[in-house]
């Protein structure tokens, strides 16, 4: 891997630990313990981008691990938020690199509480919802 590659990798994990800080991403419970929660899964973290186009509500997140165990990534998932709402996996490290359209890029809501993923997308559980209630 050529030093330019090798620089932009190690700028894209730094980016991603400011936009999960380690106490965040300890927090976060690991995938697929959630789901059976629906929408009373919680957003414990919110990043967005500063244009507010799109919004990522992180439920869960599982480290990957080099071989010596050290964390090299994380697999995040909960709500995406864009033109769309869906319930979605994706990377921090992609996170770290992405732009909105308008080239605005993804920061972290240090202001965000954790909240349940029905009160912020109820429309997407209803039926879940009313299931689990009867």
């Amino acid at each position: 891997m050529d030093t330019h590659c090798q620089h932009s990798l190690r700028e894209n994990k730094s980016r991603g630990l400011k936009l999960l800080p380690y106490p965040v991403r300890e927090s976060l419970p690991i995938l697929g313990s959630q789901q059976h929660l629906h929408g009373k899964a919680k957003a414990i973290a919110r990043c967005c981008t500063t244009d507010g186009a799109m919004a990522w509500y992180i439920t869960e997140g599982s480290a990957r691990r080099d071989p010596d165990g050290n964390a090299v990534d994380y697999l995040l998932y909960g709500l995406v938020e864009d033109q769309h709402r869906q319930l979605d996996y994706f990377w921090l490290s992609d996170l770290a690199s992405l732009r909105s359209p308008t080239g605005a890029s993804v920061v972290r809501d240090r202001r965000w509480r954790p909240k349940g993923l029905g009160e912020i997308a109820p429309e997407l559980f209803k039926t879940n919802d009313r299931r689990m209630e009867d």
